[in-house]
């Protein structure tokens, strides 16, 4: 959180109402007709802000750039000021400018502590400002960290600047770009690491005790604590994995990004979403390039503003809004409308004033490169009222206004007895924000234990209840009773950091077992600090979950690892060893190597392992991970005439098909190869590929009656999206006497215009074949029969299951090409299987380890459950059109989405006028009625299968 702070006197702020006469002509937009946006300072009084805070005194300190991509002809300061701002005559409007300090390059926070210091993040350093003789001018600075590595890029340094109650700072590091680095504290303590992805870390004011809390980040640009002690942040998203993300971060916690694994965030051994064991899921998904993160408490704004979690969001020219629900023991978010401006309002930084109200800094153009542009906004009531600042500690801790609560409650903490015991009589009473500063305060007091204990028992506010088990475990409290599953969740998270002892490991690996990734993460770290315990456990008989739970406690233990990760290799669990072999991949294990190396030389292994290992073995070996370089290792690979066809076929499964060294030419050969699988995935390849000429090839094997029925078949798939379609190919299979090619010809045949005597022909073969009606009734248009609704998930099952007695076992094979088939289920636009199809809904290669029930569900009724990075947005554009699509990739002001066809379009953020969260998802809820009943279930058999 930023802390504002002030002298105790008696406060009065009424912000006049009336607009400024320079006020830009495109003004942004307050959702809430109760408040207003103003412009409080506008180039050139201020260029460049990024983020800005308020001094003890009231006075604005807010960082103008001039070394962010600077022209080679700027003529501004050499280096980044922090400006000082001043409303002196009280019309809303900044008229006192100042440069607090200045001489620092690539300066991206500033955040001022409740002592009124200054603190102040480049991309390489923290230091500490004071003015000791309130001049106005900081005095020379203290450093707090350092960064030492060869990373340059400003924006992936040190940033998100927070403080909790007891002052210790909290800051992010983001990805920078895999360099190595060595983060140091004042007392010499360090930290290394590389490629890991951006980190939160930690450390007391004066810059000791460094410690890392949380790992797996992109770019933590904004970090916030609240009220109940739990932390909040940002994070900018990989090239390839929108959205941006609002992120729940708990000690210990590991939010799945790794740089060392490529920029996109679609390796396998990345995690955007909390898919990895191990790894946690967001909070919401954000709007782009989210550069800080607030939580709203005071009351200069209405009442429901309390607690909400406020974002900027720099390519989407707003500020936005977010309300929290539990989910678990984490918490899941709402985004709401908030501020929303043109495509000159770039807003950057936000802080709470003495007077509640709020401030935007607005870096204004699009542009990286320095430009002299730049504004800071206010919002505020319309019809504001005066709000009295209490100088009495013991009226002010009942303040609507935090910072000068928490004033309050640090002063009443450090008087007297008398004083302390007014603290915990605010522990039962008072409004639950009252209570939520009487535990900051007395966390580290033992005195209070048997308060806090009370409360934790007995409060109404879940919240507040877990707050208080977390002072309590803090102070050495052993709280096993509290894990009880009636407990609340976010209390069972609270007191999992009691379980410190051997004898608490029992209850640990119950806990590995929890469907909440929180409670497993917390879980899996205690048993990290109880190594001894770790090595006695038998885990033959423990469940898969369990198991990858112990895996990555002995990882985090860190103890003779080469011997351990080798035993985990053989797990009967695919996901387990899966974890094995991204450990080796992290540390490079070079102990292992061959055992890597052996099983990538003998082995037939699913794409997701062969990956894995690859990705392990270039690790291991030094070479670079990046999707380019992996595609170039699996083409040449797949190209290699000496190499297995084994070999050959999995590499071939994990190139892009738009590499351009995948060429018709090499398909052509390989689907002429003497391996029948490897003839079978090169057609599959075709049938992808993103050039024409791929059609001449598919038509040739299709035609060759030498071929197997299964090889033609798959070539049919990939003709079914020629136009125009080859119809009397088609047509000749369709009459033939070959099922399964008769059946391929006639999905080829939908929607496609036949001349009388073939519709003739097709109606005709299906009085002849029965078993091939349905199909030839959807060739010729008729009507399906009367089917069940799809909420009736019980009469579909029922149906479904029926097939059997007439139509025999479902066809897994025909399931798969119905999944990719170009006329009907076409799921392949969005998913991939198995190295094949397109990233931009979740990967299906395991989905088979989810109940066919489930699975039945998500196709008959896909908007029931749509995790936040699959978000639907409905958009309304300023030319009058409104779409809807997912978000998948970005670049600056333009946008890629996926529309429910599976095709992509573009959009400029500043055409959208505005933009709101669809109920439904992206996968369309008619794709069922597109198929027969055998197609569905083959379907359904198909990704069965995929365990």
């Amino acid at each position: 959180m930023k802390f504002v702070t002030f002298s105790l006197a008696v406060l009065v702020i009424s912000a006049g109402a009336t607009a400024h006469a320079d006020q830009p002509a495109d003004p942004p937009r307050v959702s809430d007709p109760r408040l207003e946006i103003v412009s409080f300072a506008q180039a050139p009084d201020i260029r460049h802000p990024i983020n800005l805070d308020f001094d003890r005194r009231g006075r604005m300190l807010v960082i103008e750039s001039h070394t962010h991509f600077r022209p080679a002809q700027y003529d501004g300061p050499e280096h980044d000021r922090i400006r000082m701002l001043e409303d002196t005559d009280g019309d809303g409007r900044a008229d006192g400018f100042g440069t607090f300090f200045e001489g620092t390059t690539f300066t991206m926070d500033l955040a001022v502590h409740h002592d009124g210091s200054v603190y102040v993040a480049t991309r390489s350093e923290i230091m500490r400002l004071v003015d000791a003789d309130d001049d106005g001018v900081a005095d020379q600075p203290q450093p707090i960290v350092r960064l030492e590595t060869k990373g340059d890029y400003p924006h992936n340094g040190l940033s998100g600047l927070a403080f909790d109650f007891d002052g210790n700072l909290l800051f992010g590091l983001g990805e920078n770009l895999g360099a190595s680095y060595r983060l140091v504290g004042s007392d010499g303590a360090a930290l290394v690491g590389e490629g890991e992805g951006g980190n939160i870390f930690a450390c007391t004011a004066d810059g000791k005790q460094l410690r890392q809390v949380a790992t797996g980040f992109w770019n933590p640009f904004g970090v916030t604590v609240d009220v109940f002690g739990r932390m909040w942040a940002i994070d900018n998203d990989p090239d390839a994995m929108p959205p941006c993300r609002l992120l729940h971060v708990v000690e210990g916690g590991d939010y799945g990004y790794q740089f060392r694994y490529g920029r996109s965030g679609r390796h396998p051994f990345q995690a955007w979403n909390g898919q990895l064991p191990g790894t946690l899921p967001m909070a919401a998904g954000t709007g782009e390039a989210p550069c800080e993160v607030l939580s709203y408490e005071s009351d200069g704004l209405p009442a429901e503003y309390l607690g909400k979690l406020l974002v900027t969001s720099w390519a989407d020219h707003r500020v936005e809004q977010y309300s929290l629900k539990p989910r678990g023991s984490s918490y899941e978010a709402e985004r709401h409308p908030f501020v929303q401006g043109g495509s000159e309002f770039r807003p950057v930084g936000l802080a709470v004033a003495p007077d509640g109200s709020l401030f935007v800094s607005d870096w204004v153009r699009s542009d990286y490169t320095l430009h002299n542009q730049g504004a800071i906004w206010q919002i505020r009531p319309r019809l504001p009222a005066g709000r009295s600042r209490a100088d009495d500690p013991r009226q002010a801790l009942k303040s609507g206004h935090r910072l000068l609560r928490e004033a309050a409650a640090r002063r009443l903490k450090d008087q007297d007895d008398a004083s302390r015991r007014l603290l915990q009589e605010s522990l039962g009473d008072g409004e639950v924000r009252v209570r939520a500063t009487a535990v900051s305060a007395l966390a580290g007091v033992p005195a209070a234990r048997d308060d806090l204990k009370k409360l934790a028992e007995h409060d109404p506010d879940d919240a507040l209840r877990a707050y208080a088990v977390q002072a309590l475990v803090a102070q050495g409290e052993s709280m096993p009773d509290w894990l009880e599953a009636k407990q609340p969740a976010a209390v069972r998270l609270a007191a999992v950091e009691s379980l410190s002892k051997p004898a608490d490991a029992p209850r640990l690996i119950e806990l590995l077992e929890a469907d909440d990734p929180f409670l497993r993460s917390a879980a899996a770290r205690e048993l990290a600090r109880l190594p001894q315990a770790l090595e006695s456990i038998d885990v033959s008989d423990l469940p898969s979950r369990t198991r990858m739970g112990l895996l990555l406690a002995q990882r985090a233990a860190g103890s003779d690892e080469a011997a351990v990760v080798n035993r985990w290799l053989s797990d009967p669990d695919e996901e387990v060893r899966f974890l094995a072999v991204k450990w080796i991949a992290d540390r490079r294990l070079s102990e292992v190597r061959p055992q890597v190396a052996a099983v990538l030389a003998g082995s037939s292994l699913t794409v997701r392992m062969y990956q894995a290992y690859a990705t392990a073995l270039s690790r291991i070996d030094g070479r670079e991970v990046s999707d380019a370089s992996l595609a170039e290792h699996f083409v040449s690979l797949a190209a290699d005439e000496q190499a297995p066809a084994v070999r050959r076929l999995a590499a071939l499964r994990l190139v892009p098909s738009t590499n351009e060294r995948l060429t018709i030419d090499l398909l052509s050969r390989l689907a002429n190869h003497a391996d029948a699988s490897l003839q079978l995935e090169a057609v599959r390849a075709l049938a992808e590929h993103p050039k024409g000429e791929r059609f001449a090839v598919l038509e040739e094997i299709a035609r060759d009656a030498s071929r197997s029925d299964e090889l033609r078949a798959e070539a049919l798939v990939g003709l079914a999206a020629r136009s125009p379609a080859p119809i009397s190919l088609l047509m000749d299979l369709a009459l033939g006497e070959r099922p399964g090619l008769r059946d391929e010809a006639l999905r080829a045949l939908t929607r496609e215009s036949l001349t009388e005597d073939q519709r003739r022909a097709v109606a005709e073969l299906a009085r002849q074949h029965p078993e091939a009606a349905t199909l030839a009734a959807r060739v010729l248009g008729e009507p399906a029969g009367q089917r069940p609704p799809h909420t009736n998930l019980e009469a579909w099952l029922q149906r479904l299951d029926g097939l059997a007695d007439t139509a025999g076992p479902a066809d897994a094979a025909a399931g798969r090409r119905v999944f990719f088939h170009p006329k009907l289920a076409g799921c392949f636009r969005c998913h991939r299987v198995d190295g094949r199809g397109r990233e931009i809904g979740p990967d299906l290669s395991v989905i088979g380890r989810t109940e066919r029930r489930h699975l039945l569900e998500s196709i008959l009724q896909p908007s029931n459950l749509v995790p936040p990075h699959y978000q639907v947005w409905q958009m309304e554009l300023a030319d009058g059109r409104t779409l809807a699509g997912m978000l998948v990739r970005t670049y600056l002001d333009e946008y890629t989405y996926v529309d429910p066809k599976g095709d992509l379009f573009q959009v400029r953020t500043t055409q959208i006028v505005d933009s709101r969260p669809a109920p439904q998802s992206i996968m369309p809820t008619g794709m069922v009625d597109q198929l027969t009943d055998r197609e569905l279930r083959d379907l359904l058999a198909y990704l069965g299968e995929r365990r």
